[in-house]
């Protein structure tokens, strides 16, 4: 067998087995098949997609969490993170969480925590310390 020929075939090999690697990964993504029936908006950005899927797995979490975003301006429709994602009023998502980086991130971060076993009152404290310099946060009430 002559060196190119091994070589190719080596390249063969190697492109097999990343094409398998890339099958199974795609395959194996267990987040996916439990999401909700989000809206489009949520698709734009895999952060986004992440940040919902955070979103809807801890909803208790971010309705005791303030968001730092802005959106205090108007307190009727945004009173703690998770109405960045769901709307107050009728319980749909809300595409404001899809566009906002602060948003993003702070549903990133308490996805982190919650992983990591920490109290409400903890990831509130942090995400209150993190952010506190991003803008004038929500109105929501401390957790016990």
């Amino acid at each position: 067998m002559s060196a190119w020929t091994r070589r190719a075939a080596g390249m063969g090999a190697v492109l097999a087995m990343l094409l398998t690697v890339f099958f199974i990964a795609g395959c194996g993504d267990s987040s996916a098949g439990n999401d909700p029936a989000f809206p489009e908006f949520v698709y734009r950005s895999e952060e986004s997609l992440n940040g919902y899927r955070i979103a809807a797995a801890n909803q208790s979490v971010l309705e005791r969490v303030p968001c730092y975003c802005g959106c205090k301006q108007d307190p009727e429709k945004y009173q703690n993170l998770k109405d960045c994602f769901y709307n107050r009023q009728t319980g749909d998502f809300d595409e404001h969480g899809a566009g906002c980086t602060t948003c993003l991130d702070e549903a990133m971060d308490i996805g982190q925590w919650q992983g990591e076993g920490l109290s409400v009152l903890a990831i509130r404290e942090r995400i209150d310390a993190k952010y506190s310099e991003r803008g004038e946060p929500t109105d929501t009430p401390m957790p016990e």
